[in-house]
């Protein structure tokens, strides 16, 4: 069982999904990042996201590159269902991650921190040139 996430374009002639540049394995803050998203966009429970697709604005790129240069990005705590993803015990204990298997998020954080930078500018110049910029995940 794991996460996988990643981004696409939608072409403004056809709205076909197109280039997918961008793609993430159990990148735990992306996820809690974009399932914060998600579930203010759209009033729907973050479970609603497994294959499903996030429209993302030019604001939500701001935010993202934000809370990617800062170190921001929000801490998956354990519970929620981007950690149950990731294998998350359902009894976190208090003051320590208890995720099985990817107790790593700061270190992933920084590891995507390049990969993330780099998403942020291509989605920029896809959303100045007319295309929607897409999020998705599954597990």
């Amino acid at each position: 069982m794991g996460l996988d996430q990643y981004a696409y374009r939608k072409t403004p002639e056809t709205g076909e999904e197109g280039d997918s540049p961008a793609f993430w394995r159990k990148h735990a803050k992306l996820q809690t990042f974009m399932e914060h998203l998600y579930t203010a966009r759209t009033g729907l429970d973050a479970s609603n996201l497994n294959c499903g697709e996030l429209r993302l604005e030019a604001a939500d790129i701001d935010r993202l590159e934000t809370a990617t240069k800062a170190g921001t990005l929000p801490v998956c705590a354990g519970g929620g269902s981007a950690c149950s993803r990731l294998n998350w015990s359902p009894r976190p204990i208090p003051g320590r991650l208890s995720l099985y298997g990817h107790q790593f998020q700061d270190e992933q954080a920084e590891a995507y921190r390049t990969h993330d930078l780099a998403f942020c500018a291509w989605a920029r110049a896809e959303m100045q040139a007319g295309s929607t910029v897409i999020y998705s995940c599954w597990w």
